[in-house]
């Protein structure tokens, strides 16, 4: 455009004003052609949640040091809060009384730089009711999202909307506490359509700490706290569970049976929002060393981050 407008104004001998002109509608668009490039590039902002009032789960410094690296490859950018940093006593306490940790942050103000929330959480966690609401209306009014990982639902048995947004309380049953026995699990893999689930092995199989999930409103949980939600797979799009007809449940512990239905996977859209739970991801390695694992959890960040549909 610029020797367009350069060849016409030596033919016309046009004044300087229209010079002026034709070089503003060169930068236009010369600026037009960068902008796209630019947004591309900008990073969607993720923030880490990783306190444990009830229990510190092992795996939460690995968590901490893998998800900013994953982040840089797959379009987000991580800020954590390191709270797990300040519930360490709570690895061998528990729980934790809550005025070990400091959340007074979480203010509508404060989420509204974020694009989503990474949670690996437990126990009745000192949000302020400001900062509870905030949550809630992150995903359902916003339109943002929340990955909730494996113990997330073992959090705020005294607020029932965390409940909801993550989609269930518990665990009702264990398959295998802790990963102590190493006891493998066939998952089925029940929606290929998923970012977090298309690249995932035909029948996936792995030890983990496997959960199932409160089925009755009233039931204590493992803070004694009863549950406000009934975990029911109507309410929830289910895209991970037991293959119980391939896994072996010999030795297994009462409740898990062949034939029983046993999701740990699933996704909801409350509101404007998105949101996401997997019980899979106790194990330390599996965020250090396990790449199917790592496309995994990546493909449901990117997923609520609306990175990928």
């Amino acid at each position: 455009m610029t020797e367009r407008c350069s060849r016409h104004s030596s033919v016309s001998r046009l004044s300087r004003v229209a010079l002026l002109l034709c070089a503003g509608l060169a930068a236009v668009a010369q600026s037009s052609r960068l902008t796209p490039a630019v947004a591309a590039a900008a990073p969607k902002r993720v923030l880490l949640i990783t306190h444990n009032t009830f229990y510190n789960h092992s795996n939460l410094e690995a968590i901490e040091a893998v998800l900013p690296e994953w982040g840089k490859a797959a379009g987000f950018q991580v800020t954590s809060l390191e709270g797990y940093k300040q519930t360490v006593a709570c690895t061998v306490q528990k729980p934790c009384p809550p005025t070990v940790v400091d959340l007074s942050m979480i203010t509508k103000k404060y989420l509204s730089q974020f694009d989503a929330i990474v949670a690996s959480t437990n126990g009745e966690l000192p949000f302020t009711d400001e900062g509870k609401q905030a949550l809630v209306d992150f995903v359902r009014k916003d339109g943002k999202g929340i990955v909730f990982l494996h113990q997330s639902m073992v959090t705020l048995f005294t607020f029932k909307p965390w409940g909801e947004l993550l989609g269930a309380y518990g665990p009702s049953y264990l398959f295998d506490g802790t990963n102590t026995a190493k006891r493998p699990a066939v998952m089925k893999v029940e929606d290929r359509q998923h970012p977090a689930t298309r690249n995932l092995p035909e029948h996936w199989t792995l030890d983990d700490e496997f959960y199932q999930f409160t089925k009755t409103v009233g039931v204590p949980g493992p803070t004694k706290i009863p549950a406000p939600l009934a975990f029911d797979r109507k309410n929830v799009h289910v895209l991970v569970s037991f293959d119980s007809e391939r896994t072996d449940f010999t030795g297994a512990p009462a409740g898990w049976e062949k034939g029983g239905d046993y999701p740990q996977v699933w996704y909801q859209t409350p509101g404007k929002g998105r949101t996401f739970y997997t019980a899979i991801g106790h194990r330390e390695d599996l965020w250090r060393a396990d790449q199917t694992y790592r496309a995994f959890v990546t493909g449901a960040i990117r997923w609520v981050l609306r990175i990928e549909k």
